[in-house]
């Protein structure tokens, strides 16, 4: 699956110090049917078309729930709404079911081929196209016992209904814009 070329932005920094520690999500709140995220501690300037911005509204969408347009607040506010609103509440939707809310217990917490694992992959490099990388970790030597066998093929459907969701978002994008992806 290729994502279009618009979900590959580039990584525009504030100042060119050293990253701070760790990655902090940004404050969010839902008002008024808008998601508000709170721009102004990001190291990255909000440009909603970088890879970074796109990310971090789905995930935040995904966290805060779902809104018809996005407010990415700093000095001056961006609005994201239309089509392009509907495509971020439509992904965060895809990643909301598609994550696990489940504690990991047992031998699950260390295991590569846990769900949550599997979903890290997919998501934590969101736009860029990694549930062939998902499915590739999946193919590999799985843990043997029935909950595993259970648990992996339950994950590769996951992984496929990510890769339906994902591709119909992509081709009604394609549709608005009067183009044809594929």
């Amino acid at each position: 699956m290729d994502l279009p070329k618009k979900f590959s932005g580039t990584l525009k920094k504030k100042n060119s110090g050293e990253d701070p520690p760790g990655n902090v999500p940004p404050a969010v709140a839902v008002k008024d049917r808008s998601l508000i995220i709170n721009c102004s501690g990001c190291r990255f300037l909000p440009d909603p078309c970088t890879a970074e911005c796109i990310r971090c509204m789905v995930s935040s969408m995904c966290r805060a729930g779902s809104a018809d347009k996005v407010v990415l607040r700093t000095g001056r506010d961006t609005e994201i709404s239309g089509y392009s609103g509907k495509t971020i509440k439509d992904t965060a939707s895809v990643m909301r079911w598609s994550v696990s809310q489940e504690d990991l217990r047992g031998k699950c917490k260390t295991c590569d081929f846990s769900r949550r694992r599997i979903m890290d992959i997919v998501w934590n490099s969101f736009p860029a196209d990694t549930v062939s990388e998902a499915r590739t970790r999946l193919s590999g030597k799985t843990p043997q016992g029935k909950e595993c066998e259970i648990c992996v093929l339950r994950t590769r459907r996951a992984l496929e209904q990510i890769e339906s969701g994902l591709e119909a978002i992509i081709d009604s994008m394609a549709e608005k814009a009067g183009r044809t992806h594929r």
